[in-house]
């Protein structure tokens, strides 16, 4: 059997990133990437079998982290103590946020492609199920502090729309000190709207005892 010449895999992926980077998954081409980097499809498919898994190989590094942040947040999340609810929500939702950015800007172009090119290949939904992921954690959360009243649909819109503040940062290319200064803006909003929301519902609730 040949062996591969990975001296091409670099070629490969720079040329795909460019590729993915203008046109976006749906409208790239493996014929014109491997014209990019002076090889053959041929050559593409001997490493990656479709597309899709050369466009999930170039953003993997960055799904892998994500992935793995989340799965320590989560833990953290719930093993705190929740005494002050809203100091917890608050506490959770900036370290959330920091740490969003952090790979963002650590992995920026794979950023770009996941949350701005993917259309239309297997990771165009990836953003879609952590949010799902987070209403069932969240769900879980707010029924061992005591707020049974918090709706699933009502979670699914208010972290929907954080998360969409991502896509945002990216699409607009702003850069990493204007983000960071954009994000502090949309969580001192997001986290004040949870406080008036719990506020609200919990004085309809005492008055509902009355």
């Amino acid at each position: 059997m040949a062996h591969k010449n990975h001296e091409l895999d670099s070629r490969i992926v720079n040329a795909a990133f460019s590729e993915f980077l203008e046109k976006g998954y749906r409208d790239a081409s493996l014929r014109k990437i491997a014209e990019k980097a002076g090889v053959t499809v041929g050559a593409i498919r001997t490493r990656f079998k479709t597309k899709d898994d050369l466009f999930c190989g170039l953003i993997e590094p960055l799904v892998s982290e994500i992935e793995a942040v989340f799965q320590s947040v989560r833990k953290e999340y719930y093993r705190q103590t929740v005494n002050d609810l809203v100091t917890h929500i608050e506490k959770s939702m900036r370290m959330e946020s920091e740490t969003i950015l952090r790979l963002i800007f650590g992995h920026y172009d794979e950023a770009v492609l996941l949350l701005c090119r993917s259309a239309g290949s297997s990771m165009e939904g990836f953003f879609d199920k952590i949010v799902e992921r987070k209403v069932c954690e969240s769900e879980t959360f707010f029924d061992e502090a005591g707020e049974k009243h918090v709706d699933s649909n009502l979670l699914r819109i208010l972290i929907s729309s954080q998360f969409h503040s991502y896509f945002q940062i990216v699409n607009g290319g702003y850069g990493k000190e204007a983000a960071e200064k954009y994000m502090s803006a949309v969580m001192c909003y997001h986290f004040a709207g949870w406080v008036t929301l719990l506020n609200t519902e919990n004085k309809q609730n005492g008055e509902n005892q009355l």
